[in-house]
């Protein structure tokens, strides 16, 4: 099996919360773990604002990308983007969520392009056969 895996599950799995030991056996299980290159830039931006320093979001992104394919946006993916994110913004209306971003495009079109799965916690993704989900 394929994983794409999203910001929220990079973030859970390094801040050692409750899904780290689910993220974990998925991780291990995974045939192939790819993240798409927008999501690493996601990663170290969220660190950086949550007061972690540079050297320990650069040792942390680098973590990321020893575990994973660091895959990037190529013509096939940007070009999926728009219906992924057609899907995702149609159905965050219907559940009454804020809109998804960008990313959640990306990771969704580039999951797609890969016949992958999206390991995930992000309500956008719910629900999607495409998604392994660590919610409730």
């Amino acid at each position: 099996m394929i994983v794409t895996v999203d910001s929220f599950a990079w973030i859970e799995f390094l801040a050692g919360s409750e899904h780290e030991a689910r993220i974990r056996d998925i991780l291990a299980e995974s045939d192939v773990l790819v993240t798409p290159d927008l999501v690493l830039a996601e990663v170290a931006r969220r660190l950086a604002r949550d007061g972690i320093s540079q050297g320990v979001v650069r040792r942390k992104i680098h973590e990321i990308a020893s575990l994973s394919q660091v895959v990037p946006i190529d013509l096939e993916i940007a070009l999926g983007v728009s219906e992924a994110d057609n899907e995702l913004r149609n159905r965050a209306k219907t559940r009454r969520q804020k809109s998804p971003g960008l990313s959640d495009a990306v990771v969704l079109s580039t999951a797609r392009h890969l016949r992958a799965k999206v390991l995930t916690g992000d309500p956008h993704f719910e629900g999607f056969p495409e998604t392994l989900w660590l919610g409730p």
